[in-house]
């Protein structure tokens, strides 16, 4: 009877602590796009595509989609960084997010004699108001810039001359 007592003790025990092991999502994250950050290359649109295309693989990011028809990219998701986005807290950036994704929307277009290149950080949290630190956006233009720099420049004693 003892015997019994205990298996039917423990298979309650059991019977209570199980169900609470299996645990649902409750929150999901919003897509929260930020502004578009823009630069100028002199250099012409078919160029500047490749050379955006060049620039994101070499930071790191795998190409989704590409559409060299419309001169579009968009990487995959991947973990936001300690200092890619923030949370404008009580008028001071808080780096402190966690939990977040975003993937990068590159749009190329003809501008003048150039290219206008524009990147769209678009973010995927369960945290609110998340905002671009446009860090990782900077440092793919500085290669565009390297990857479009002619073959031949002329430096002077006041710099790099176009």
């Amino acid at each position: 009877m003892k015997c019994l007592k205990r298996i039917l003790a423990l298979s309650l025990l059991v019977g209570l602590i199980v169900p609470l092991g299996c645990s649902k999502p409750k929150l999901f994250g919003t897509i929260q796009e930020a502004e578009e950050v823009v630069q100028y290359f002199e250099a012409p649109p078919a160029e500047a595509f490749r050379a955006t295309k060049e620039a994101l693989v070499f930071r790191g990011y795998s190409i989704k989609e590409d559409d060299e028809t419309n001169l579009s990219l968009e990487t995959f998701w991947q973990p936001s960084t300690a200092d890619s986005h923030y949370v404008n807290v009580f008028g001071r950036r808080d780096y402190g997010t966690v939990g977040s994704y975003y993937r990068l929307a590159v749009k190329v277009s003809a501008q003048g004699n150039g290219s206008r290149v524009g990147i769209t950080n678009v973010a995927k949290s369960i945290i609110s108001n998340l905002k671009s630190s446009h860090r990782e956006e900077d440092e793919v233009f500085l290669k565009v810039a390297d990857f479009t720099r002619k073959k031949d420049i002329q430096v002077t004693n006041i710099g790099l001359q176009k």
